[in-house]
């Protein structure tokens, strides 16, 4: 391995492409150029020889990419900081840079200020540039949680063993097998992780620290109720996020709705009602039965929050009471939606109770069309408000929509409304016409749940995913099911939240990967009932759904028979999936199986700093002649490695035989040894000097005669270890 210069960057150019790499993914749209620009910087420090320098060097780079930096904008660097601060804890990564042009300034100033670290320290530091690395890279994986953290993990632990490796090889032929240690451990590492290894929470959570309160390590996911038709990413491991203690029935945890349609999307649009009922009853809602007044009828929920980042109280619909203990009571909003009011306690577990009806269809179908004044907001499809179901000439009165100037933001939607009626042309009352459009979406339509699905058209989204692509996930399929029932002139709207989870320890796990959304429609005599048409993604314990976890149902509504009439809009079946019940613990660590893995990667750890100390103290002896016995030392302890019958403290004579036994000489070594260590103290530097020098000559030899294979076992071996 070259000496001086050449080694100090090569030990820092992989770990400052690793930081600089963690904070780009920050960033949508992170400049490549730019990257590349503070990088090459970066590294320029690392090749002077003495560490002042290298200091000195790091901070006039640091200061010099400020000042570009500074200069290109209009703010001063305190008004950088400020508003890139406030940017960070508002937005959730990663941010559009050309959008937030402070907070992609702070990240620059970040990555170029640990890039530096590194450079400074990687070349004769590594213990130290390991911690600068580790901090580099863990900073914005933090920040960052949702990117693949197995991937980060691994680049993390490539770029902290890289610098050792460069450190304990004494010229290039010892680079290989260092380089394919470090390969090896961050290999097994990754496996590790792959087997499942992971942990469900977050050991840091930047957003909710609090250094004068309780932490809140935990609250790790956050989530963004709205309509994204773009497709979504899934983190590749499961987080917990809610922990439900409730009945063995398949709910779904509702965080709000997004009850109004704005032309391409639907949006959370509520309003506030009141803080609260009396004691822990939530205010009445003239939209609920009678029977909800009664607790008999509610369904209890003890909900634990164990990484989720939301001001929203999840809670089975529909709400009508909650104890949140000594934390404030939350906010009430118009449909039953609870906000948290803040305070110094945080509400980490609460005690909700929910009116959650489970009627039959043959009730159901015998639910009149008969709807309160204020559920007309729930019938507006994108300005104006379409007449309720059943009303005569309602039909004629929707074509006319589509041919009014001032509607015309409508046009796109005209064979979503055709194909609404035509499923639904026999239709008796507003259920009939409900399990219609759920049915065809779920299992008869063609239609394929796809998280990458194609990108829309000129069309609009879910125009777009009805007519053409038929390909789509949860907000598509629930989106085109609430718009199509609008049309119907059935009240309706789109719930987010959570499906069901696992069932397990006598309640419900839910996961981030459990994130949901679904139909709720109001049905007089019951209130809101939910309905999900996304095939394969939930259950519920609900006979009148699609969605049931009753196979038996399934068919039965399939066929018509609860409705006591010919099936409505008649179409194929699919047996919906069971809610999960706890068999194969997908998350649990199966610690027997991977226990050997973890002991033989913290062995090869050990043993690689075992023998890096070794040759730290070698190598920090000042005077001529000790310096002279340890190259004699390192000599044997790599002989002794390689299965020679040698000790640390062998004579050079007896390492001389040895040597020459393996066909290589060693007179010059033995002879710059002798100056060294016996001669006159005017020699004893210089003779030192050139004793190092044949040491490395002398090594590269032999590791060029031995082959990778041998030289790796050498490595391995433990043999100096206990003889010196």
């Amino acid at each position: 391995m070259p000496s001086g210069r050449a080694r100090r960057l090569v030990a820092a150019s992989l770990p400052v492409i690793v930081v600089m790499y963690a904070w780009a993914t920050l960033e949508v749209d992170a400049s490549p150029r730019a990257l590349v620009a503070v990088a090459g910087v970066a590294l320029v420090p690392s090749l002077p020889a003495r560490l002042g320098v290298r200091i000195t060097a790091a901070a006039l780079a640091w200061l010099s990419v400020v000042v570009v930096i500074v200069q290109a904008g209009s703010a001063s660097v305190g008004e950088i900081v400020e508003r890139g601060l406030a940017d960070a804890y508002a937005l959730a990564p990663p941010f559009v840079a050309t959008a937030h042009t402070e907070l992609a300034v702070l990240v620059a100033l970040l990555a170029a200020m640990f890039a530096l670290g590194v450079a400074v320290t990687a070349g004769d530091r590594p213990f130290v540039a390991a911690v600068v690395i580790a901090a580099g890279v863990g900073t914005p994986a933090t920040i960052n949680p949702s990117r693949n953290t197995i991937a980060m993990g691994s680049l993390a632990l490539l770029a902290v063993l890289w610098p050792v490796a460069v450190a304990a090889a004494p010229d290039r032929a010892a680079f290989g097998p260092g380089v394919a240690v470090v390969s090896a451990v961050t290999v097994a590492a990754v496996v590790l992780a792959g087997i499942g290894a992971r942990p469900s929470v977050a050991a840091l959570d930047w957003r909710s620290w609090d250094l004068f309160g309780e932490s809140h390590a935990g609250r790790t996911v956050a989530l963004v109720w709205s309509s994204n038709y773009a497709g979504i990413d899934f983190p590749p491991g499961k987080t917990t996020v809610l922990r439900v203690t409730a009945p063995r029935r398949s709910l779904y945890w509702r965080a709000t709705t997004l009850d109004s349609f704005a032309g391409d999307r639907w949006i959370e649009a509520l309003y506030s009602t009141t803080q609260g009922g009396q004691g822990r009853n939530l205010p009445p809602d003239e939209l609920l039965p009678e029977a909800a007044a009664k607790p008999r009828n509610w369904v209890e929920q003890q909900v634990e929050v164990r990484a989720l980042l939301d001001d929203h109280v999840i809670a089975a619909a529909q709400p009508v009471a909650i104890d949140t203990g000594s934390a404030p009571p939350p906010r009430v909003l118009s449909g039953g939606v609870m906000v948290k009011t803040g305070g110094s306690v945080p509400l980490r577990r609460y005690t909700v109770w929910s009116y959650a009806p489970r009627p039959t269809p043959a009730q159901l179908v015998k639910s009149p069309a008969s709807y309160p004044r204020s559920l007309s907001r729930y019938l507006d499809v994108g300005r104006p408000t379409v007449p309720p179901f059943g009303t005569p000439s309602r039909a004629s009165e929707i074509e006319s929509l589509f041919t009014d100037v001032r509607f015309r933001a409508l046009l796109p939607y005209r064979a979503t409304w055709r194909e609404a009626r035509r499923l639904t042309v026999g239709a008796r009352s507003p259920y009939e016409a409900t399990i219609a459009i759920e049915r065809w979406l779920r299992s008869g339509g063609g239609f394929v749940y796809d998280e990458r699905p194609p990108l829309s058209s000129s069309l609009p989204p879910l125009a777009d995913f009805q007519q053409r692509t038929k390909r789509g996930y949860c907000q598509h399929f629930a989106g085109a099911m609430a718009l199509m029932l609008r049309y119907l002139g059935v009240p309706a709207r789109v719930a987010v939240g959570f499906s069901s989870g696992t069932w397990k320890d006598d309640g419900w796990t839910v996961t981030d990967h459990d994130a949901h959304a679904w139909v709720e429609v109001w049905f007089a005599g019951f209130g809101w009932l939910p309905f999900d048409p996304t095939p394969g993604r939930g259950t519920l314990s609900a006979t009148y759904t699609n969605a049931s976890d009753s196979a038996d149902a399934i068919r039965a509504l399939g066929t018509g028979r609860f409705l006591g009439s010919s099936a409505i809009g008649r179409t194929p079946t699919r047996r919906g999936t069971p809610a999960q019940v706890e068999g194969p613990a997908e998350n649990r660590v199966n610690w027997l199986g991977i226990a050997p893995f973890f002991v033989v990667a913290a062995l090869l750890v050990g043993l690689a700093g075992a023998k890096y100390s070794r040759q730290l103290r070698w190598s920090s002896v000042r005077d001529p002649r000790g310096r002279a016995s340890a190259a004699r030392a390192e000599l044997a302890a790599f002989m002794c490695d390689q299965g020679a019958p040698v000790t640390s403290s062998a004579p050079v004579s007896v390492l001389v035989g040895e040597l020459r036994g393996l066909g290589v000489g060693s007179d010059a070594f033995a002879n710059a040894f002798s100056r060294a260590r016996y001669g006159p103290p005017a020699v004893t530097g210089p003779a030192a000097d050139e004793t190092r020098a044949e040491l490395r000559k002398l090594l590269s030899v032999l590791r060029v005669r031995l082959g990778p294979a041998r030289r790796l076992r050498g490595f391995l071996a433990v043999k100096s270890l206990r003889r010196s």
